[in-house]
């Protein structure tokens, strides 16, 4: 089964095909999307996700734009979300800035450091940001203050597997918990599917290319009880063991033929396990809704797991809780009127809000309290999602941390580490090199005590 592209042309160039007097109504995917007359529009760019959240965001802007006598029409421009940074740093430059737009929690500092985004804290009720988890306030809150609205929250890394191959290639039935045993199972999966003469079948998959920078987040938490720089963002970790250790992991795995040497979107790998084309995957939990919307008939052959630990322990750290959240741009001109937006998606409505996490199988946690305790009864109440798909997804979140908001350039370093790892490059040496360019980033950027979380 292959993903169908998703192509949106931005509602508000839609628009611009008209006269000035806007239709009643336009048609969008068989479905009528109201057009408020003299309405002021709110632009809204939207991450490009798999085809079944885009779905989602798309009849939440339609259940939106509904509402005829509000005075605001909501559009949506979908961007790649490769290009989304490049792109809204672009775009203040052009001053062509979205009204509204989403950014992860990572890079949500980043934006407060350049002005960009506005502090949200006076515009919505205090019960509202009280609502929220501690977790989803840390990750929007510098300086005492709310620079954005989380949306969800989302362990990134676990394992996804195939249990009709795993048993069939591996003789097991689950995913071990220690890296040593890991990677014998994939010596006996690689070594049984050679004699089956499977060729276009790996054992496992791993992140890749700029996914590599966060997607092993926590696994290099798990190896070393931290990041790759200290807590107040002065010295670096890489020399910690357990860098290595994750290194010589990598270049296992690669040199092995375990995993392929070049491989997909890790938003999409678990492609690969549902379409047969490899026994596990790291991949993050909404994967889970992937296996659902597209995969829903072979559900029953899908398994989730924790990521496995150099130790076996995994009451650990394995994952950091990344996510969303809605920003609005210091350049835009209706404030009033996007937080209206963002209190109809994510911020007040009940029934939109509950209906985005019932509809993303359960594969998110609200940041919000009040949302989570009524998702925590109704996944009690549904069959659609295994219970032990929900327990994985709840015991790595319970766990995980918050995405690192240090310069970005640290974790390609780390990048840099692991690939030069895959290519069977001496370890000892990459580590020296991945040390000296933290450090440097370190220095060139004063970063040392000027970590805001602390």
């Amino acid at each position: 089964m292959k993903r169908r592209k998703l192509y949106l042309l931005s509602f508000c160039a839609i628009s611009c095909l008209f006269s000035c007097k806007p239709p009643s109504d336009i048609i969008i995917d068989d479905e009528k999307e109201f057009v408020e007359e003299n309405a002021t529009h709110i632009k809204m760019w939207m991450m490009d996700f798999e085809e079944w959240e885009n779905q989602i965001n798309i009849s939440q802007r339609k259940a939106f734009n509904k509402i005829k006598d509000d005075g605001i029409q909501l559009d949506q421009t979908y961007i790649n979300k490769n290009d989304f940074d490049d792109l809204i740093r672009s775009s203040y430059e052009a001053k062509n800035v979205p009204d509204i737009y989403m950014v992860s929690y990572g890079n949500l500092y980043k934006e407060v450091q350049a002005g960009r985004a506005i502090d949200l804290s006076s515009y919505l009720d205090n019960k509202v940001w009280d609502d929220l988890k501690d977790t989803a306030k840390e990750a929007i809150t510098y300086n005492n203050k709310y620079y954005g609205f989380p949306i969800v929250m989302e362990p990134s890394t676990i394992v996804a597997y195939n249990k009709k191959l795993l048993k069939q290639y591996g003789n097991k039935d689950n995913v071990p918990t220690k890296w040593s045993d890991f990677l014998d199972l994939c010596k006996n999966i690689k070594t049984n599917l050679r004699k089956d003469n499977k060729k276009n079948i790996y054992p496992f998959g791993v992140p890749t290319g700029v996914a590599c920078a966060w997607g092993t987040w926590g696994m290099q938490h798990s190896a070393t009880g931290g990041l790759a720089i200290t807590e107040d963002w002065s010295t670096s970790r890489i020399k910690e063991k357990g860098y290595k250790d994750l290194a010589n992991l990598w270049k296992d795995l690669y040199s092995n033929g375990y995993v392929p040497l070049s491989s997909g979107e890790y938003t999409e790998s678990v492609f690969d396990v549902c379409d047969g084309k490899a026994v596990m995957t790291t991949c993050g939990s909404w994967s889970i809704s992937t296996v659902l919307n597209q995969y829903k008939d072979i559900k029953d052959d899908i398994g989730f797991a924790i990521m496995p630990t150099f130790d076996g322990n995994q009451d650990k750290v394995t994952a950091t809780n990344g996510g969303w959240a809605y920003v609005i741009s210091s350049e835009c001109k209706n404030v009033d009127k996007a937080i209206e937006v963002i209190k109809f998606l994510t911020a007040e409505n009940e029934e939109q809000t509950v209906d985005y996490f019932t509809r993303a199988f359960y594969s998110k946690a609200s940041p919000r309290k009040s949302i989570q305790t009524i998702l925590d009864k109704k996944k009690n109440e549904q069959n659609d999602v295994p219970s032990s798909w929900i327990d994985v997804i709840s015991g790595v979140s319970n766990k995980a941390i918050l995405e690192p908001i240090y310069d970005w350039n640290i974790s390609v370093a780390v990048e840099g580490l692991l690939e030069e790892a895959a290519m069977g490059k001496d370890i000892d040496s990459s580590i020296d090199k991945c040390d000296k360019a933290v450090t440097k980033i370190i220095n060139d950027n004063s970063l040392s005590g000027k970590n805001p979380r602390l």
